[in-house]
């Protein structure tokens, strides 16, 4: 890895900043159209990434603290920014329009959260793991850190995962099941997890009742130290923020399947059962969370050691151009169903 591409990831943390200018210029859709209009097209522009870390670079990169300052700076920048947000929104001073690009844009922010608590929630430390839940709470999706690390990784590419969108499948059917069947999951492995280990599933040792509550006491602080729009606010940023997730989850593994063996156990994991995407600008975006082949193959990588693979399944485009398309589902289907059918015969 250059250094100018070190210092590049940096960027990431320019996203809460846009949020502020917007509203220091008067423009609260700013941070939007940088989002969803700028990076796509600079994606095109600066083409694509298929550098990977070398076998001499890996345990310098492992080590390498500096890796650590955006993801760790993005957590109280987030917390305090959605603070402010519900504030703002609170207060009579902004119109409705300007009230309703702010939200948008802060949703977006918080959306964009999870995929730094995905980095967390990946690691086995108690702090980055505490960072990651910190995150999770502030979008009402706790239970993401059990139902991803335990159920999904295990399951992905398989009709047992309610997080890999099956062919044909259109998001807003893939929405319902996966927001539903990835919260019973998690119940389901936290039960069993406390059955293990001989706990109470009712006592202060189950997550998922801290998980579960934890969102609602800090609606309740919304409401009551803020006021009624601030709840509002709080409401529906969590909705738009993990849904951004669900539509990320949508793209990442759409029609991939992992085929069963004469035992009937499901072939391993490898890197042909998730979408793989090389863009530069929106890789640097979401730490590599594109590069996603090499993620489900190497969990335990972080975000700087994974490589592009040119052997898996490859998206026309960053994650950025993918999102509307999969909004309109025939033109989803139009465009990346024959690319499925391609992998299938491959």
């Amino acid at each position: 890895m250059t250094s100018k591409k070190k210092w590049a990831f940096l960027l990431v943390i320019q996203m809460p900043v846009q949020i502020v200018v917007g509203y220091l210029i008067g423009f609260n859709y700013f941070s939007l159209l940088l989002v969803f209009v700028a990076i796509p097209i600079a994606d095109q522009i600066f083409g694509h990434d298929t550098s990977n870390p070398t076998p001499a670079q890996i345990g310098a990169l492992s080590r390498d603290a500096f890796f650590l300052i955006m993801p760790v700076l993005w957590v109280p920048c987030q917390i305090a920014l959605l603070v402010w947000g519900a504030c703002e929104i609170q207060r009579d001073v902004l119109p409705l329009w300007q009230k309703i690009g702010l939200g948008l844009s802060l949703a977006v922010m918080s959306g964009s959260g999870i995929i730094i608590a995905h980095e967390f929630g990946h690691r086995n430390n108690a702090w980055e793991r505490t960072l990651a839940k910190i995150l999770l709470a502030s979008v009402s999706y706790m239970h993401f850190i059990i139902e991803h690390n335990l159920g999904h990784h295990t399951r992905v590419a398989t009709s047992e995962d309610p997080s890999s969108a099956r062919q044909g499948e259109n998001f807003y059917a893939f929405w319902l099941r996966s927001v539903g069947g990835s919260y019973r999951s998690a119940w389901r492995l936290e039960l069993a997890r406390l059955r293990h280990k001989g706990y109470s599933a009712w006592g202060w040792r189950n997550q998922m009742l801290w998980f579960t509550l934890i969102p609602f006491a800090i609606a309740a602080a919304c409401y009551f130290f803020i006021g009624l729009y601030a709840l509002i606010f709080f409401i529906a940023q969590s909705f738009f923020a993990f849904s951004m997730l669900e539509l990320i989850n949508y793209i990442e593994h759409y029609g991939l399947e992992r085929k069963k063996t004469a035992n009937g156990e499901y072939e391993p994991v490898s890197v042909r059962h998730s979408w793989n995407a090389n863009q530069l600008l929106s890789n640097l975006y979401m730490i590599h969370l594109e590069r996603h082949s090499d993620h489900h193959h190497n969990p335990t990588l972080r975000y700087q050691l994974l490589s592009h693979r040119e052997e898996s399944p490859q998206l026309p485009g960053g994650y950025g151009a993918m999102f509307p398309l999969a909004l309109v589902p025939p033109l989803w289907f139009r465009i990346i169903d024959p690319l499925v059918e391609k992998y299938r015969k491959a």
